[in-house]
């Protein structure tokens, strides 16, 4: 494990410290959300624009820092507890020091302050993160099949090998949280981080774990283990998009979607079933 400098080399099967977001993103290599816009289509991952971070944004990072790095946020953002709305001078001038990110109105305050107390009190939840590890490392890899080069940054990574991921959500019950996870495709994330941890290190990863705490109070949390069966497809999707990721770099051409002929098109699956229940009942009157 390295400690990032500013300028220095990024070496392959590489673990850095203390990288900066920016950076990070920056890198020459394809993360997890590159290899989404790849399965929608090459040319979304080619051509995508860069965002600035929203405020959504700005407040999951507050969050991540709060459960994962307790002392740094307590001592990098400011908490303004009195002030309610970003349009007053006192937030502006907050801002004009420390910078957005770093600065919290008294909602906001608020909202991560719950969420750090829930999961701290959660047993399963508080003990995971209370091993010996580290938040944030940023990880380089080689696709040993395709040859591409990848990045990971988990969340928390124990001493012995798990990795747990923080996922901010509205229903951490099972099955909305199932729906989340197929949504949001966190079971493609469990593989790649699993496996490109191994590619690193040389070593399977112990397990990895979410942690789903909800934004609302009272910030119910709790913590999943995927299934064998959901981490193979996570493994086969991203398998699938490295694949696709690497001939596009070969052959220099990043396809759109396949638009060579006309579709045929129908209304979603549940309004045809609708429909065919609804004349199912008229044709029995």
């Amino acid at each position: 494990m390295r400690t990032y400098e500013p300028n220095m080399e990024i070496p392959l099967f590489s673990i850095i410290k203390d990288m900066p977001n920016d950076v990070y993103h920056a890198h020459n290599s394809i993360s997890k959300s590159g290899l989404d816009l790849i399965l929608r289509s090459p040319a979304h991952y080619k051509f995508r624009e860069h965002m600035e971070p929203s405020r959504a944004m700005e407040i999951g990072t507050a969050i991540h820092t709060a459960l994962l790095e307790p002392e740094r946020f307590a001592k990098e953002y400011v908490l303004l507890k009195d002030v309610k709305d970003r349009r007053t001078s006192e937030y502006k001038q907050a801002v004009s020091v420390h910078g957005s990110e770093r600065v919290l109105v008294a909602s906001e305050a608020d909202n991560v302050a719950g969420m750090q107390a829930a999961v701290f009190a959660h047993p399963v939840a508080s003990s995971w993160l209370g091993l010996p590890g580290h938040a944030e490392l940023s990880m380089f890899a080689k696709d040993p099949e395709t040859g591409v080069v990848v990045r990971i940054r988990p969340d928390y990574l124990t001493e012995y090998g798990s990795i747990v991921d923080i996922k901010k959500t509205q229903d951490a019950r099972q099955d909305a949280f199932s729906k989340s996870i197929s949504s949001y495709r966190y079971h493609v994330q469990a593989a790649f981080y699993m496996d490109v941890y191994q590619w690193v290190t040389g070593e399977r990863a112990e397990s990895f774990r979410f942690i789903a705490i909800e934004e609302k109070m009272p910030h119910a949390c709790m913590v999943y283990k995927l299934d064998d069966l959901s981490i193979a497809e996570g493994r086969r999707l991203y398998r699938q998009a490295l694949n696709t990721y690497a001939d596009c770099i070969a052959s220099g051409e990043w396809k759109s979607y396949d638009c060579d002929s006309e579709e045929i098109i129908s209304l979603p699956d549940w309004e045809i079933r609708r429909i065919e229940n609804e004349l199912e009942v008229n044709l029995g009157e």
